[in-house]
Formats: structure tokens, sequence, C-alpha cells
């Protein structure tokens, strides 16, 4: 949120900054126009380049939670999260690739305790849809529904309270 908010701030005082010094370089020389305008976009560019990797990067933070499959217990996976604490990717015990993972919507449910949020996520698998993931996370209970994209087959999965939730590095 504060990283959020600096970089509001940042973008904020670019633009203002640029239209000052826009307004003074019509008074002192309109001949120039052209040319400053034409510096202005190429440093703006520069500024949003700039935004873009601190965004990125602070979207690349990572951490990983750990889950068990309901009915088997030897089966595990890690979701990675993003610090925005959006899922970008799973990976299953035992295969060498993680799946990418694409946001589609999330809900929240007051009540109880604790809300509930429930976020949904494509499975991407060579380009296409391959299944489709159902993250409900409920005070420090998260839990995963997996649908199998071909059948419609459907796992479940629960938080490994025996790891670190949360960690900066995976489960296996």
């Amino acid at each position: 949120m504060k990283k959020g908010l600096i970089l509001f701030f940042l973008v904020l005082s670019i633009v203002s900054c640029g239209q000052k010094s826009n307004k003074k370089q019509k008074e002192i020389n309109p001949d120039t126009l052209q040319h400053n305008s034409e510096s202005k976009n190429d440093a703006n560019k520069i500024d949003k380049k700039v935004i873009n990797e601190i965004e990125d990067t602070n979207s690349s933070i990572s951490n990983y939670i750990c889950y068990t499959n309901d009915n088997n217990k030897s089966q595990k996976i890690w979701i990675r999260f993003n610090n925005s604490n959006k899922a970008m990717e799973i990976k299953y015990h035992g295969q060498s690739e993680s799946i990418p993972l694409k946001f589609v919507r999330n809900e929240y449910i007051e009540g109880g305790t604790q809300p509930t949020i429930i976020d949904y996520y494509d499975e991407i698998y060579n380009g296409e849809i391959n299944g489709h993931y159902k993250l409900t996370k409920s005070g420090n209970w998260y839990y995963v529904l997996y649908i199998r994209g071909r059948d419609n087959k459907e796992f479940n999965f629960t938080v490994d309270h025996t790891t670190d939730i949360l960690s900066t590095t995976s489960c296996f």
C-alpha cells in the first residue's frame, strides 16, 4: 500500500512539474515550443519506463503457500503470490515446471470472525485454458478447489500448516 501511494505521488509530481515547465517554456520562447514538447515527451517515456520497472519489481516479490490434497496427503502443490496477493503460478510436487495462472475475478464475503475472500483463476497451459482454480481464504485457513478442464473432475487442497505460510521460498 505504501509503495502504491509513493508511486502515485511520484507520478503526480512528474506530471505537475511537466505542466509548469511547459508553461514557462511558452513564455520564454514560443519558437522552441515544438522542440521542447518533443523533449518533454521523450522524458515522459523514460519516466513511464522507470515507473513500469518499479511496478514490475513490486509485483515480482513472491510469497508461497503450500497445500496438501484432501484425499491424497502425498499430493502437494505450492502457489506463488505477488505482493498484491494475486496468484501467479502453481506447481505440483513431482512436476518439472510450474503452470501460470490468470486472475479472473474475486468475491469478498463478510461475516463470522473473519471475512472470506475467494479468488478465481484460469490455469494456462500452452496458451490455452486448461482448468480453473478457486482459492478461498478465511483467517489463517486457505483452500484450493481445482476443476480440471478436460473432464471437470474436482480436486480439493488445504493449506499445509506444517510449513511456513507465506514463505519467500517454495515448499519443494
